[in-house]
């Protein structure tokens, strides 16, 4: 088996900008806005199994349309559907994502279409080039959704523990009787 150069490594995956979500109450949510309708399902059906909240749209009006009334926490997005515009859609996002700790993934086309350089450029935080390891995207969001973020990634807060308080009672607890449990996923 060979390894591959650290350049060569950014040409497929890369994240370039860390930040950190302003969580809602609930599970996070996940916009994938994907050309193909197959590849959105598939990759919505597998983050789904992490816990993420998750809908897909095949064109960017209907893209726009629920960032601004289901407001995502993440935006992977097929770079088919914003490349010949010169990435504009993403180009008018940035300013709010950088607001909001929204995260931008890139799903690029094969190499050498899509350069890094001009991702990066454009304004996404992170990119899979095509064809993409999904484990990779799931890696990602489940990093940029842990908590709290000084955590490693297979640690989760998973739910609060009540010492003898009915399932009722779970949401207002008496001071003193909550805990949270960590996991830690092997």
């Amino acid at each position: 088996m060979t390894s591959r150069s650290g350049t060569d490594d950014e040409r497929h995956f890369a994240v370039w900008n860390g930040k950190h979500p302003r969580m809602p109450i609930g599970s996070p949510k996940v916009l994938i806005a994907h050309q193909d309708k197959l590849i959105a399902e598939s990759l919505g059906a597998l983050l789904r199994l992490t816990g993420l909240q998750v809908m897909q749209t095949q064109n960017l009006k209907s893209a726009r349309s629920l960032l601004q009334n289901w407001k995502p926490q993440a935006l992977i997005l097929d770079t088919q559907l914003d490349s010949d515009s010169g990435y504009m859609f993403i180009r008018t996002l940035r300013p709010d994502a950088e607001l909001t700790g929204r995260l931008l993934v890139a799903i690029s086309n094969v190499w050498p279409a899509d350069p890094v350089e001009t991702l990066k450029d454009a304004g996404f935080d992170a990119h899979c080039r095509r064809p993409c390891a999904t484990w990779r995207l799931v890696e990602v969001l489940t990093t940029f959704f842990s908590m709290p973020p000084a955590t490693p990634i297979a640690t989760r807060l998973i739910a609060p523990v009540i010492r003898g308080l009915p399932a009722s009672r779970a949401s207002d607890p008496s001071p003193g009787k909550a805990r949270h449990a960590l996991v830690t996923i092997p």
